[in-house]
């Protein structure tokens, strides 16, 4: 899979938006709302939840109990992209967390 093409096909933007808020133009084809992505850090008692966050994106989020999650695992869309380059999937998952964390509501 191409870089342009897991860009397009996973974006976060096409569910969590623009703004990162959870009301992306994909959202209606989702079972449930994504989370808004600019308050981790007010809902984890003010402190970025790095780990967290970088264990979500590696792994996926638990299954809910009635189906599966939508949000794409990205550990192994990295992993592909980037010929199971490890110090590469780390490196864009850490990006990607940074990144959120600079999102975060003041």
């Amino acid at each position: 899979m191409s870089r342009r093409l897991l860009r397009k096909k996973h974006s976060s933007l096409a569910c969590h938006g623009k703004d990162a808020k959870g009301a992306g133009p994909a959202t209606v084809d989702l079972k449930s709302t994504p989370p808004d992505l600019t308050t981790l850090a007010k809902r984890h008692d003010g402190k970025f939840p790095a780990d967290y966050v970088s264990n979500v994106l590696r792994n996926g989020v638990k299954a809910p109990a009635h189906g599966s999650s939508d949000m794409p695992v990205w550990g192994p869309l990295f992993a592909a992209v980037d010929g199971h380059d490890e110090a590469l999937v780390n490196m864009r998952i850490s990006n990607l967390v940074h990144y959120l964390e600079s999102l975060q509501a003041k």
